[in-house]
């Protein structure tokens, strides 16, 4: 089973991990995923003072977190995802939120697609868990952004990495996992030179890469 097969068939699931329901689940998934709704506050806080602005959501998903870009001033969100479950999913989402006027969602391969814009904002959350490639990726992100780039990884941990390996293993998915050290080498070999990372609470990364700070200084020197 390749990465599109597994989220075309669990895209509900998946999805459900989302969801503000009073239930065990959600409570469990708040415990112990914190990551899921860290990377996501992380991403808030990295577009406080940004304004009428646009991103390009990578391996969007179910629409979650495209919905919430606009509501934090977007003015408008592209959001790419290879799973068509995930994108009927983000639809309908967003046009329960009103905000599906300022959503398109492309059914394609990132890499592949041929954007004909550039975007303030690049996100890709949850996304780098599933990537052979991240120098590729993240490459692609870092030259279709104006100003941003924002990403999470997840980190080695001794034991909930290798059991997570074995599980989706047995489902046919593969999972990658990043050191910080090897994190900021991908950021270098991607060409991204203004980035800070910082330590998610369960055994991740967030990545802020500032394309307009760097271009600005590179400005100055010429």
């Amino acid at each position: 089973m390749s990465v599109k097969t597994y989220f075309e068939r669990t895209a509900e699931n998946f999805d459900a991990l989302y969801e503000n329901r009073r239930n065990l689940s959600y409570r469990f998934n708040q415990v112990f995923r914190k990551g899921l709704f860290q990377r996501i506050e992380k991403t808030v806080k990295a577009v406080e003072g940004m304004d009428d602005f646009s991103v390009l959501d990578v391996g969007c998903g179910s629409g979650r977190n495209s919905a919430l870009f606009v509501q934090e001033g977007a003015r408008r969100v592209v959001g790419v995802d290879f799973s068509a479950p995930m994108l009927e999913l983000a639809r309908q989402y967003t046009g329960a939120k009103n905000v599906a006027d300022q959503c398109e969602f492309i059914q394609a391969d990132f890499l592949e697609y041929p954007f004909q814009e550039t975007f303030d904002l690049v996100v890709a959350l949850g996304v780098f868990d599933y990537v052979a490639d991240p120098v590729r990726v993240l490459r692609r992100m870092s030259e279709l952004s104006n100003k941003k780039v924002v990403a999470s990884f997840p980190g080695v941990s001794p034991v909930r990495a290798p059991l997570r390996k074995m599980r989706y293993a047995l489902r046919g998915c593969p999972v990658y996992f990043y050191t910080g050290t090897r994190l900021r080498q991908i950021c270098h070999e991607a060409g991204l030179s203004n980035f800070r990372i910082d330590k998610l609470a369960s055994s991740g990364y967030m990545l802020v890469g500032n394309k307009r700070a760097a271009q600005e200084r590179a400005a100055a020197s010429a």
